[in-house]
Protein backbone atom coordinates (compact mmCIF):
# COMPACT_ATOMS: atom_id res chain seq x y z
CA UNK A 1 0.00 0.00 0.00
CA UNK A 2 1.63 3.21 -1.01
CA UNK A 3 1.65 6.02 1.24
CA UNK A 4 -0.86 8.39 -0.47
CA UNK A 5 -3.75 5.66 0.23
CA UNK A 6 -2.61 5.14 3.63
CA UNK A 7 -2.55 9.08 3.94
CA UNK A 8 -6.19 8.74 2.60
CA UNK A 9 -7.31 5.92 4.85
CA UNK A 10 -6.00 7.80 8.00
CA UNK A 11 -7.85 11.21 6.88
CA UNK A 12 -11.39 9.34 6.07
CA UNK A 13 -10.63 7.49 10.16
CA UNK A 14 -10.03 10.36 11.68
CA UNK A 15 -13.18 12.02 9.78
CA UNK A 16 -15.70 9.06 10.60
CA UNK A 17 -14.35 9.11 14.49
CA UNK A 18 -15.09 13.07 14.13
CA UNK A 19 -18.59 12.35 12.52
CA UNK A 20 -19.22 9.70 15.87
CA UNK A 21 -17.91 12.16 18.10
CA UNK A 22 -20.06 14.97 17.35
CA UNK A 23 -23.15 12.69 17.15
CA UNK A 24 -22.66 11.20 20.30
CA UNK A 25 -22.28 14.85 21.66
CA UNK A 26 -25.59 15.84 20.21
CA UNK A 27 -27.53 12.82 21.45
CA UNK A 28 -25.87 13.21 24.71
CA UNK A 29 -27.07 16.94 25.07
CA UNK A 30 -30.82 16.10 23.87
CA UNK A 31 -30.70 13.08 26.87
CA UNK A 32 -29.95 16.01 29.30
CA UNK A 33 -32.58 18.21 27.82
CA UNK A 34 -35.18 15.30 28.24
CA UNK A 35 -34.51 14.38 31.08
CA UNK A 36 -34.68 17.65 32.67
CA UNK A 37 -38.29 17.90 31.20
CA UNK A 38 -39.44 14.80 32.00
CA UNK A 39 -38.06 15.07 35.81
CA UNK A 40 -38.94 18.61 36.30
CA UNK A 41 -41.01 18.94 39.49
CA UNK A 42 -40.08 15.75 40.92
CA UNK A 43 -39.44 16.64 44.34
CA UNK A 44 -37.76 14.66 46.69
CA UNK A 45 -37.92 12.78 50.29
CA UNK A 46 -35.40 14.25 52.43
CA UNK A 47 -35.54 17.62 54.62
CA UNK A 48 -36.28 20.47 51.79
CA UNK A 49 -37.28 18.72 49.19
CA UNK A 50 -41.14 18.26 48.07
CA UNK A 51 -41.84 14.56 48.85
CA UNK A 52 -44.08 13.14 51.47
CA UNK A 53 -44.15 15.55 54.79
CA UNK A 54 -41.74 14.81 57.31
CA UNK A 55 -43.03 14.35 60.84
CA UNK A 56 -40.96 13.73 64.29
CA UNK A 57 -43.95 13.51 66.70
CA UNK A 58 -43.55 15.30 69.82
CA UNK A 59 -39.47 16.53 69.09
CA UNK A 60 -37.84 19.25 67.20
CA UNK A 61 -35.13 18.27 65.14
CA UNK A 62 -32.56 21.20 66.67
CA UNK A 63 -29.63 20.37 64.29
CA UNK A 64 -31.46 20.80 61.04
CA UNK A 65 -33.28 24.22 62.53
CA UNK A 66 -30.30 25.71 64.24
CA UNK A 67 -28.35 25.46 60.89
CA UNK A 68 -31.26 27.00 58.98
CA UNK A 69 -31.54 30.17 61.48
CA UNK A 70 -27.41 30.70 60.65
CA UNK A 71 -28.39 32.90 57.18
CA UNK A 72 -32.19 34.09 57.52
CA UNK A 73 -32.40 37.65 57.07
CA UNK A 74 -33.31 39.49 60.12
CA UNK A 75 -34.72 35.95 61.77
CA UNK A 76 -31.38 34.72 61.96
CA UNK A 77 -30.52 33.18 65.14
CA UNK A 78 -34.80 33.89 66.35
CA UNK A 79 -35.26 30.22 66.60
CA UNK A 80 -35.51 30.63 70.67
CA UNK A 81 -37.91 33.08 70.00
CA UNK A 82 -40.36 31.18 67.73
CA UNK A 83 -40.37 28.19 69.92
CA UNK A 84 -41.14 30.42 73.07
CA UNK A 85 -44.07 32.02 71.24
CA UNK A 86 -45.05 28.96 69.60
CA UNK A 87 -44.84 27.15 72.69
CA UNK A 88 -46.99 30.12 74.73
CA UNK A 89 -49.89 30.00 72.05
CA UNK A 90 -50.24 25.87 71.90
CA UNK A 91 -49.11 26.04 68.23
CA UNK A 92 -46.52 23.66 66.51
CA UNK A 93 -43.13 25.36 66.41
CA UNK A 94 -42.51 24.56 63.00
CA UNK A 95 -45.67 24.88 61.30
CA UNK A 96 -45.37 29.04 63.33
CA UNK A 97 -41.60 29.14 61.43
CA UNK A 98 -42.38 27.65 58.08
CA UNK A 99 -45.31 30.35 57.37
CA UNK A 100 -43.30 33.10 58.55
CA UNK A 101 -40.46 31.68 56.42
CA UNK A 102 -42.42 31.91 53.23
CA UNK A 103 -44.61 35.42 54.22
CA UNK A 104 -41.00 37.19 54.10
CA UNK A 105 -38.80 35.40 51.34
CA UNK A 106 -36.83 33.94 54.75
CA UNK A 107 -36.67 36.97 56.41
CA UNK A 108 -35.88 39.14 54.11
CA UNK A 109 -39.03 41.37 52.78
CA UNK A 110 -39.56 44.91 53.33
CA UNK A 111 -42.61 44.13 55.69
CA UNK A 112 -40.48 41.95 58.31
CA UNK A 113 -37.80 44.44 57.86
CA UNK A 114 -39.17 47.82 58.16
CA UNK A 115 -42.34 46.94 60.23
CA UNK A 116 -40.91 43.86 62.06
CA UNK A 117 -44.37 41.82 60.58
CA UNK A 118 -43.19 38.11 60.15
CA UNK A 119 -46.81 36.56 58.96
CA UNK A 120 -47.69 39.85 56.30
CA UNK A 121 -50.82 40.88 59.02
CA UNK A 122 -52.62 43.80 57.82
CA UNK A 123 -54.28 46.25 60.50
CA UNK A 124 -58.15 45.78 61.54
CA UNK A 125 -59.33 48.68 58.97
CA UNK A 126 -57.35 47.40 56.04
CA UNK A 127 -55.41 50.26 55.95
CA UNK A 128 -52.18 48.65 55.12
CA UNK A 129 -49.61 45.86 57.23
CA UNK A 130 -49.45 46.10 60.97
CA UNK A 131 -46.36 47.36 62.28
CA UNK A 132 -44.75 46.11 65.77
CA UNK A 133 -42.17 47.58 67.85
CA UNK A 134 -39.96 45.12 67.54
CA UNK A 135 -39.44 41.66 66.06
CA UNK A 136 -40.07 39.62 69.24
CA UNK A 137 -43.31 41.15 69.80
CA UNK A 138 -44.47 40.88 65.88
CA UNK A 139 -43.44 37.26 66.26
CA UNK A 140 -45.66 36.90 69.25
CA UNK A 141 -48.37 38.53 67.66
CA UNK A 142 -48.33 36.76 64.68
CA UNK A 143 -48.46 33.14 66.84
CA UNK A 144 -50.97 34.53 68.97
CA UNK A 145 -53.24 35.36 65.76
CA UNK A 146 -52.77 32.02 63.97
CA UNK A 147 -53.97 30.16 67.57
CA UNK A 148 -57.06 32.61 67.83
CA UNK A 149 -58.04 32.27 63.84
CA UNK A 150 -57.02 29.01 63.15
CA UNK A 151 -55.65 26.39 65.77
CA UNK A 152 -58.35 27.21 68.29
CA UNK A 153 -61.01 26.66 65.56
CA UNK A 154 -59.66 23.12 64.65
CA UNK A 155 -57.43 23.93 61.88
CA UNK A 156 -54.21 22.75 62.41
CA UNK A 157 -52.50 20.59 59.70
CA UNK A 158 -50.88 22.81 56.82
CA UNK A 159 -53.83 21.86 54.21
CA UNK A 160 -56.15 23.34 56.60
CA UNK A 161 -54.54 26.58 57.38
CA UNK A 162 -53.62 26.82 54.01
CA UNK A 163 -57.35 26.70 52.73
CA UNK A 164 -58.18 29.20 54.85
CA UNK A 165 -55.07 31.29 54.76
CA UNK A 166 -54.77 31.23 50.95
CA UNK A 167 -58.14 30.32 49.27
CA UNK A 168 -57.46 29.37 46.03
CA UNK A 169 -59.58 31.26 43.88
CA UNK A 170 -59.62 34.62 46.32
CA UNK A 171 -60.97 38.01 44.32
CA UNK A 172 -57.11 38.94 44.71
CA UNK A 173 -55.71 36.33 43.57
CA UNK A 174 -55.80 36.49 39.94
CA UNK A 175 -52.27 34.69 39.08
CA UNK A 176 -53.32 31.64 41.50
CA UNK A 177 -50.55 32.15 43.12
CA UNK A 178 -52.39 30.68 46.13
CA UNK A 179 -51.80 26.60 44.64
CA UNK A 180 -48.31 27.09 45.56
CA UNK A 181 -48.78 28.08 49.32
CA UNK A 182 -49.33 24.22 50.50
CA UNK A 183 -46.85 22.73 48.39
CA UNK A 184 -44.52 25.35 49.40
CA UNK A 185 -44.91 25.18 53.28
CA UNK A 186 -44.57 22.03 52.86
CA UNK A 187 -40.96 22.09 51.22
CA UNK A 188 -40.07 24.31 53.85
CA UNK A 189 -41.39 22.21 57.03
CA UNK A 190 -39.33 19.70 55.81
CA UNK A 191 -36.12 21.76 55.47
CA UNK A 192 -36.56 21.81 59.17
CA UNK A 193 -36.72 18.49 59.56
CA UNK A 194 -40.34 18.31 60.19
CA UNK A 195 -43.30 18.93 61.84
CA UNK A 196 -43.73 17.82 65.76
CA UNK A 197 -47.32 17.63 65.75
CA UNK A 198 -50.61 17.68 63.65
CA UNK A 199 -48.97 16.55 60.40
CA UNK A 200 -51.77 13.81 59.40
CA UNK A 201 -53.62 14.03 56.11
CA UNK A 202 -57.13 15.23 57.32
CA UNK A 203 -60.11 13.39 55.28
CA UNK A 204 -62.77 15.75 55.63
CA UNK A 205 -66.28 15.74 54.53
CA UNK A 206 -67.87 12.61 52.71
CA UNK A 207 -64.62 11.84 50.52
CA UNK A 208 -60.44 12.44 50.67
CA UNK A 209 -58.38 13.98 47.96
CA UNK A 210 -56.56 11.22 46.14
CA UNK A 211 -53.23 13.84 46.66
CA UNK A 212 -52.58 16.15 49.02
CA UNK A 213 -54.74 19.34 48.13
CA UNK A 214 -55.23 21.80 46.84
CA UNK A 215 -55.70 20.20 43.57
CA UNK A 216 -54.28 21.56 40.24
CA UNK A 217 -55.23 19.63 37.03
CA UNK A 218 -52.63 19.42 34.30
CA UNK A 219 -54.95 17.73 31.83
CA UNK A 220 -58.94 17.23 32.26
CA UNK A 221 -60.95 14.36 31.26
CA UNK A 222 -62.36 14.36 27.32
CA UNK A 223 -60.93 15.03 23.94
CA UNK A 224 -57.08 16.55 23.62
CA UNK A 225 -53.94 15.90 21.54
CA UNK A 226 -51.96 12.92 23.16
CA UNK A 227 -49.33 14.52 25.02
CA UNK A 228 -46.94 11.55 23.65
CA UNK A 229 -47.98 10.44 20.62
CA UNK A 230 -48.97 14.03 19.54
CA UNK A 231 -52.03 11.71 18.39
CA UNK A 232 -55.21 14.41 17.90
CA UNK A 233 -58.61 13.78 19.15
CA UNK A 234 -57.71 11.24 22.08
CA UNK A 235 -59.89 10.37 24.48
CA UNK A 236 -58.55 10.96 28.07
CA UNK A 237 -60.38 9.04 30.40
CA UNK A 238 -59.25 10.29 33.76
CA UNK A 239 -58.29 13.83 35.14
CA UNK A 240 -54.33 14.33 35.69
CA UNK A 241 -53.30 16.20 39.07
CA UNK A 242 -50.12 17.43 40.03
CA UNK A 243 -47.75 15.69 42.12
CA UNK A 244 -44.13 15.29 42.49
CA UNK A 245 -42.61 11.77 42.86
CA UNK A 246 -42.68 10.52 46.36
CA UNK A 247 -45.84 12.24 47.34
CA UNK A 248 -48.45 10.21 48.88
CA UNK A 249 -51.34 8.97 46.82
CA UNK A 250 -54.98 8.42 48.72
CA UNK A 251 -58.03 6.28 48.94
CA UNK A 252 -60.91 8.90 48.11
CA UNK A 253 -63.35 6.28 50.04
CA UNK A 254 -63.77 3.52 51.77
CA UNK A 255 -63.30 -0.23 49.82
CA UNK A 256 -61.49 -2.94 48.51
CA UNK A 257 -58.24 -3.50 46.39
CA UNK A 258 -60.08 -4.83 42.84
CA UNK A 259 -56.56 -4.42 40.79
CA UNK A 260 -52.84 -3.36 42.59
CA UNK A 261 -50.34 -3.23 39.60
CA UNK A 262 -46.60 -2.87 41.74
CA UNK A 263 -44.62 -3.37 38.06
CA UNK A 264 -45.71 -3.23 34.35
CA UNK A 265 -48.75 -1.79 33.88
CA UNK A 266 -48.84 -0.46 30.40
CA UNK A 267 -49.73 2.82 29.41
CA UNK A 268 -51.10 3.58 33.34
CA UNK A 269 -48.01 2.33 34.94
CA UNK A 270 -48.28 1.35 38.17
CA UNK A 271 -52.09 1.28 39.47
CA UNK A 272 -54.09 0.62 41.61
CA UNK A 273 -58.33 0.41 41.08
CA UNK A 274 -60.66 0.46 44.06
CA UNK A 275 -64.07 -1.27 44.36
CA UNK A 276 -66.08 0.91 46.77
CA UNK A 277 -69.25 -0.91 45.74
CA UNK A 278 -71.10 1.74 43.55
CA UNK A 279 -68.15 2.88 41.39
CA UNK A 280 -64.60 2.26 40.95
CA UNK A 281 -61.94 4.31 41.06
CA UNK A 282 -58.16 4.15 39.12
CA UNK A 283 -54.84 5.60 40.51
CA UNK A 284 -52.56 5.38 37.61
CA UNK A 285 -48.42 6.33 36.88
CA UNK A 286 -47.71 5.52 40.64
CA UNK A 287 -44.19 4.82 41.77
CA UNK A 288 -45.26 2.72 44.35
CA UNK A 289 -47.85 0.72 45.04
CA UNK A 290 -48.60 0.11 48.69
CA UNK A 291 -51.54 -2.29 48.89
CA UNK A 292 -52.50 -5.66 47.65
CA UNK A 293 -55.89 -6.91 45.60
CA UNK A 294 -58.41 -7.98 48.19
CA UNK A 295 -56.90 -5.25 51.03
CA UNK A 296 -59.77 -3.06 52.73
CA UNK A 297 -58.91 0.19 52.71
CA UNK A 298 -60.31 3.52 54.36
CA UNK A 299 -61.19 6.84 53.06
CA UNK A 300 -57.74 8.87 53.69
CA UNK A 301 -55.77 6.26 53.42
CA UNK A 302 -52.43 6.28 51.59
CA UNK A 303 -52.40 3.40 49.17
CA UNK A 304 -49.15 4.53 47.35
CA UNK A 305 -46.64 7.66 45.81
CA UNK A 306 -47.71 9.46 42.97
CA UNK A 307 -44.75 8.76 39.76
CA UNK A 308 -44.38 8.71 36.35
CA UNK A 309 -44.47 4.99 35.27
CA UNK A 310 -46.76 4.18 32.04
CA UNK A 311 -46.88 6.71 29.04
CA UNK A 312 -46.21 10.01 30.95
CA UNK A 313 -44.02 13.23 30.14
CA UNK A 314 -43.78 13.34 34.04
CA UNK A 315 -45.08 12.78 37.46
CA UNK A 316 -48.75 13.77 37.93
CA UNK A 317 -51.92 11.19 39.24
CA UNK A 318 -54.05 10.00 36.72
CA UNK A 319 -57.21 9.59 38.33
CA UNK A 320 -60.06 7.90 36.68
CA UNK A 321 -63.98 6.93 38.11
CA UNK A 322 -65.26 3.93 36.41
CA UNK A 323 -68.71 2.19 36.43
CA UNK A 324 -70.20 -1.10 35.62
CA UNK A 325 -67.00 -3.20 35.72
CA UNK A 326 -63.11 -2.63 36.40
CA UNK A 327 -61.93 -0.92 33.30
CA UNK A 328 -65.67 -0.32 31.86
CA UNK A 329 -67.22 2.85 31.17
CA UNK A 330 -65.32 6.06 32.62
CA UNK A 331 -67.19 8.93 33.95
CA UNK A 332 -65.38 12.84 34.25
CA UNK A 333 -63.58 12.31 37.79
CA UNK A 334 -63.57 16.64 38.12
CA UNK A 335 -67.64 17.29 39.67
CA UNK A 336 -66.70 14.88 41.88
CA UNK A 337 -62.88 15.98 43.20
CA UNK A 338 -64.46 19.35 42.83
CA UNK A 339 -67.99 18.06 45.67
CA UNK A 340 -64.59 16.70 48.40
CA UNK A 341 -63.49 18.87 51.04
CA UNK A 342 -65.70 21.73 51.65
CA UNK A 343 -69.44 21.60 52.85
CA UNK A 344 -71.81 23.55 50.35
CA UNK A 345 -72.65 26.17 53.24
CA UNK A 346 -68.79 26.82 53.87
CA UNK A 347 -66.82 29.56 53.03
CA UNK A 348 -63.81 31.18 53.79
CA UNK A 349 -62.95 34.80 53.61
CA UNK A 350 -60.93 36.41 50.53
CA UNK A 351 -56.92 36.50 51.17
CA UNK A 352 -56.28 40.09 52.59
CA UNK A 353 -58.58 40.59 55.37
CA UNK A 354 -57.69 40.66 59.11
CA UNK A 355 -59.80 37.95 59.93
CA UNK A 356 -57.77 35.97 57.80
CA UNK A 357 -54.30 37.05 58.51
CA UNK A 358 -53.79 37.64 55.14
CA UNK A 359 -50.47 39.11 53.13
CA UNK A 360 -50.04 42.63 52.52
CA UNK A 361 -48.19 43.50 49.24
CA UNK A 362 -45.29 45.85 50.69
Amino acid sequence: MNDFLKQALLYKARYYILIIALVAGVVAIIAAIMAAIVDDNSGGSGPGGSGPLLCTPGELNMAYIDKMFTNLGVFTGKQDVFIDAATNNNIDPILLMSIAMHETTYGKSPAVKNKNNPGGLMRPDGSGLMTFRTLDEGIEFMAANLYRLYISQGLVTIEQVGNKYAPVGAKNDPNNLNAHWIPTVTRIVNSFGGLSANCEYVASGDYAYPVTPPLVVTSHYGMRTHPVTGKPSTMHKGTDLACSIGDPIYAVDNGTIAVAVKSGGGNYGHHIIINHGNRFTLYGHMTVVSVSVNQNVTKGEQIGTCGKTGRVTGPHLHFEIQTGEIYGTREDPWPFLQSIGRSEDESYPDEGADDSMGRGDE
